[in-house]
């Protein structure tokens, strides 16, 4: 997102908040609404120059003091506070109108500036939800029922230093199939919110990890593409009581409602448990550098097309 589409999309947020253009424009001190008007038509018109400056600081500034904003709000991104508000509204009329759990009841939410989200999730099969914190010291805390799928996330957590905490109550009495899976859905979807826009991140990870005899391999782009390149053969089907076959459907979840195209390769490796261990350590150290913010990229989306959510 250029200056000037972040300042159309804020200019439209204060037209909202007013009620109209001509309320905006008397709460902030003009006559008429011609002003906004020409400018709202300018914005328009430059929204796909990233070269055209947005609104200029003397204007930026009337408008942030007539609607009450701090300073520089004009300057920043708060799509993440509006779909928090549609979330908590929706929460809203969900208890005033109940009713059973859908795969589609999902609700977000996201601290202003931080790149952190939670969602939750509830279906007839589990109950999730998951707190993420791209920018965190890699701790996890985990409550799903699964212990061997809790060893494998904390290497994500801990590997990729972001702060992950997850809750699930499953059908486990089952299997585990629909806990794992609905877990890598439910990860997959707060990733995709913490990223949010992807501006100024490096995108691209990649990471070869060892663990004695066996080596994994994982490259990702936070692309905007759900893909998934899955090579493993476990020389086992069980770690403990937990089904490898499993940990395909984790990563096809999270890559599905993540976006991200991702490859996975274990080269070589005799002990199944070796063999997942490095799988799950590649991704975390991978999808840390993925998420890192570029100095050299800063302000810039890191993609020719202008956009990796589109």
């Amino acid at each position: 997102m250029n200056t000037v589409q972040l300042h159309l999309q804020n200019l439209h947020l204060l037209i909202e908040e007013a009620g109209s253009l001509s309320a905006l424009a008397r709460q902030c001190g003009y006559g008429k609404s011609a002003s906004l008007s020409q400018l709202k038509r300018r914005l328009e018109s430059q929204s796909g120059d990233d070269s055209a400056r947005g609104i200029r600081p003397s204007l930026a500034a009337k408008l942030e003091k007539g609607m009450n904003k701090r300073k520089g709000w004009l300057n920043r991104d708060h799509s993440k506070d509006l779909e928090k508000a549609r979330a908590a509204e929706q929460a809203a009329q969900e208890t005033e109108n109940p009713t059973m759990p859908s795969e589609n009841a999902v609700s977000f939410t996201a601290a202003a500036g931080d790149r952190t989200a939670t969602v939750t999730r509830n279906t007839s099969e589990t109950q999730i939800t998951v707190s993420v914190n791209l920018d965190g010291s890699g701790c996890g805390r985990f409550d799903t029922g699964v212990p061997f799928l809790e060893h494998m996330l904390d290497q994500i957590a801990r590997h990729g230093m972001i702060d992950i905490d997850i809750t699930c109550k499953g059908d486990l009495h089952i299997d585990d199939h629909h806990t794992v899976e609905d877990i890598g859905i439910t990860l997959g979807q707060a990733l995709k919110q913490a990223l949010g826009d992807k501006t100024g991140i490096r995108r691209y990870g990649h990471a070869y990890v060892p663990l004695d005899e066996a080596l994994s391999r994982v490259v990702l782009d936070l692309s905007g593409r759900p893909g998934l390149v899955y090579n493993i053969e476990y020389t086992r089907a069980l770690i403990g009581r937990f089904d490898v076959d499993l940990f395909s459907e984790f990563f096809q979840g999270l890559v599905n409602h993540s976006m991200i195209t991702l490859h996975i390769d274990n080269l070589r490796g005799r002990n199944a448990h070796h063999q997942a261990e490095t799988v799950f350590k590649a991704f975390g150290r991978a999808l840390r550098i993925a998420v890192e913010h570029d100095e050299r990229m800063a302000g810039k989306m890191p993609s020719t097309k202008g956009t990796l959510t589109a």
